[in-house]
C-alpha cells in the first residue's frame, strides 16, 4: 500500500543517510548525475543531445524562471535586461533547440532500432520547444515593439512626448525599435540629447539587444510586420502564452517522461546509498522510482539477447523498454484483459536473465530486479511460463501430438520460424556424445528427482541427429536451460549447443503453443488439454 511504501521510503532514506559513504554519494552526484558518465560510455551522440537539453533547461529554470530567488540574490546589481543575462538566456534557448534537433536526427537515423514513439512523446518535445520558441519570439517582438518602449518610458521616465523624440531616435537606431506612429527626427542635436536621456533613464537597466544570437535576427525579420504586431499587442500575447506553457510544463512534470529529471537522480542516489535490502516497502519504492526514471532511450533494447524474437513474435513486449511500460500497467492494474496479459507474459517470460540490459542502462536501473518482480506479478495473475505446462506431459506425448498436426512454417509477421541451426545437419553432426556438455550443465548438476531432466544436452543433440526434432521440442532440457553457455563454451567439437537449445525453445513456443490453442478450441469444455 502507498502509505506503507511512503513510510518505508522515509525510514530507508534516514538509514541511507546514516550509513552511506560520502565518497560514493559525491561520485554519483558528480560523475553519474551531473556528467552522465554512464550515457557517455554507451552513446556519445545521445549524451551530447541529452546534455544540451538538460543543461539548457535547468540553467533557464534556475537563472531565468527563478531569478528572483536565485540570480538576484547570488549576483550583486543583477538586472535581467543587462548584459550578459539576455545573451545567456538566448544562448541557452539555442542550446536546448540544438539538443532537440540532434536528438531528432539521431532518432531518424536509428529509427528501426529505437522504441517507437508513444502518442504523448511528441507532446513533451513540443512543450519544450514551445517554451523556448515563445521565449525567443517574445524577446524579438519586444525589441521592435513601440508600445513596449512607450510603456517603459512612462514607467521609468518623466519626459513629455516632445522630450521623448530624441530618445525615440536613439532607440530606433541603437535598439531596433520600429516606430510607425510618426517620423523619426535625426540630427546631431537630437542624437546628443537622446544619448543624454538614455544615460539618465535607461542605461542602468537596459542593454543593447544586438548581441542576442536568436532574438535579434528574428526581430529584424519581423520588422516589416511591426505595425501589425503592435496593433494586436503581440508582445503581451506571447508573454501570456510563454507563461501558460511553462505552467503546463510544471503540471506535466510529475506524470510523464519529463519526471525522469527528478526520478533518475533519485534512483541513482538510492542505489548508491544501498539501504537495507530486506525492507519490502523500500524495495517497492525503489522499483517505482526505476519505472519513473526510464526514458525509453532504447539502449537496453540494443543489448537484449532475445531481441530477434520481437520480430518473430510480433510482440514489442519482448524488448526491455516496452516491457517496462507493460510492467507498469501490470503493477498499476491497468492491464486487465487476458489477451493483454498474455502478450505481456510472452515478452516477460522470453527473457533469459542475461543481465545485458541492466549493464547497458545509462541510468543504472536494476532491470533484472524489475523483471523478476514482474514475473511474480504475472504468475499471481495466472500467467505462467510456457515451459510450465509443457513439462506437464512427457516429450513423447508432445511428439505424438505434433505428428498429427502439420507444422506451419511461418508466424503472422511473415518471418521464418526456423533458422539454419536445427535444419542444417552440419550444426550437430560433429557431436560424438562425449558428455562434456552434460558434465558442465548446471541444470543437470542441480536436478533432483527421477525424470526431472529427461534429455541431457548431448541427448538433445543426438535426437536431432536421428531426425527426432519433435521429440526434442517437448524435452524438459529445452525449457530448463538457463542459457549460461557453459555447454557451448566447453564443447570440444565447437557445436553451438546453447543456441540450438534456444532455437528449439522458439520452435516449441510456436508449434506447441499453436497446438495447445487448437486443442483447447476443439475441446468441449474449452479447457487445457
Amino acid at each position: 500500500p502507498l502509505p506503507g511504501r511512503g513510510w518505508s521510503a522515509v525510514r530507508g532514506a534516514v538509514r541511507a543517510l546514516r550509513r552511506a559513504r560520502p565518497a560514493s554519494l559525491v561520485r554519483v552526484l558528480v560523475a553519474e548525475i551531473a556528467l552522465q558518465s554512464r550515457l557517455w560510455r554507451r552513446d556519445r551522440v545521445r549524451w551530447l543531445a541529452h546534455a544540451a537539453i538538460v543543461v539548457g533547461l535547468v540553467a533557464l529554470i534556475l537563472l531565468h524562471a527563478l531569478d528572483g530567488v536565485t540570480t538576484a540574490r547570488w549576483v550583486s546589481g543583477y538586472e535581467p535586461t543587462l548584459s550578459p543575462w539576455p545573451e545567456l538566456r538566448d544562448g541557452l534557448g539555442v542550446l536546448v533547440i540544438a539538443g532537440v534537433m540532434l536528438s531528432a536526427l539521431r532518432r531518424r537515423a536509428a529509427r528501426r532500432s529505437l522504441p517507437r514513439l508513444r502518442r504523448r512523446d511528441p507532446l513533451l518535445l513540443g512543450l519544450v520547444v514551445g517554451v523556448i520558441v515563445t521565449g525567443v519570439a517574445l524577446k524579438a517582438t519586444q525589441i521592435i515593439s513601440a508600445p513596449s518602449f512607450y510603456r517603459m518610458a512612462e514607467d521609468y521616465s518623466s519626459a513629455s512626448a516632445e522630450e521623448l523624440e530624441p530618445l525615440r531616435a536613439l532607440w530606433a537606431d541603437a535598439f531596433g525599435v520600429v516606430f510607425t506612429d510618426r517620423p523619426i527626427v535625426r540630427d546631431a542635436e537630437t542624437e546628443a540629447l537622446g544619448q543624454e536621456l538614455h544615460e539618465e533613464s535607461c542605461v542602468s537597466c537596459h542593454g543593447s539587444p544586438r548581441q542576442l544570437i536568436a532574438s535579434y535576427p528574428l526581430s529584424r525579420a519581423a520588422a516589416p510586420a511591426a505595425a501589425w504586431l503592435a496593433g494586436v499587442d503581440a508582445a503581451r500575447g506571447l508573454w501570456h502564452l510563454h507563461v501558460i506553457l511553462c505552467l503546463v510544463g510544471l503540471v506535466y512534470l510529475p506524470w510523464r517522461r519529463l519526471f525522469h529529471l527528478v526520478a533518475g537522480p533519485a534512483s541513482l542516489l538510492a542505489d548508491a546509498a544501498a539501504p537495507a535490502a530486506g525492507d519490502d516497502g523500500l524495495r517497492a519504492t525503489r522499483r517505482a522510482l526505476a519505472l519513473d526514471a526510464c526514458v525509453r532511450c532504447g539502449l537496453c533494447d540494443e543489448r537484449c539477447s532475445v531481441r530477434p524474437l520481437q520480430r518473430l513474435y510480433a510482440n514489442e513486449n519482448v524488448l526491455p523498454s516496452a516491457k517496462l511500460l507493460a510492467l507498469r500497467r501490470v503493477a498499476t492494474g491497468t492491464a486487465t484483459s487476458d489477451a493483454e496479459l498474455a502478450l505481456i507474459a510472452e515478452g516477460a517470460l522470453a527473457c533469459t536473465d542475461c543481465g545485458r540490459c541492466t549493464a547497458g542502462c545509462p541510468l543504472g536501473l536494476d532491470l533484472a530486479d524489475l523483471w523478476a518482480e514482474g514475473k511474480r506479478d504475472l504468475a499471481a495473475r495466472g500467467q505462467t511460463p510456457i515451459g510450465s505446462w509443457i513439462r506437464g506431459a512427457p516429450a513423447g506425448v508432445w511428439a505424438e501430438r505434433l505428428a498429427a498436426a502439420p507444422e506451419s512454417p511461418r508466424l503472422s509477421t511473415g518471418v521464418p520460424v526456423f533458422t539454419s541451426l536445427t535444419h542444417d545437419r552440419r550444426t550437430f553432426s560433429p557431436c560424438v556424445q562425449c558428455q562434456t556438455c552434460t558434465n558442465v550443465c548446471p541444470v543437470v548438476a542441480h536436478s533432483t528427482g527421477e525424470g526431472w531432466v529427461d534429455a541431457t544436452p548431448q541427448k538433445v543433440m543426438n535426437l536431432l541427429r536421428l531426425g527426432l526434432s519433435e521429440l526434442a521440442l517437448g524435452s524438459r532440457m529445452v525449457w530448463d536451460c538457463t542459457t549460461c553457455y557453459q555447454c557451448q563454451e566447453h564443447c570440444p567439437a565447437g557445436i553451438r549447443v546453447t543456441e540450438v537449445l534456444y532455437e528449439l525453445r522458439n520452435r516449441g513456443y510456436a508449434r506447441l503453443g499453436a497446438l495447445r490453442r487448437t486443442e483447447q478450441a476443439s475441446s468441449p469444455q474449452g479447457g487445457a488439454v
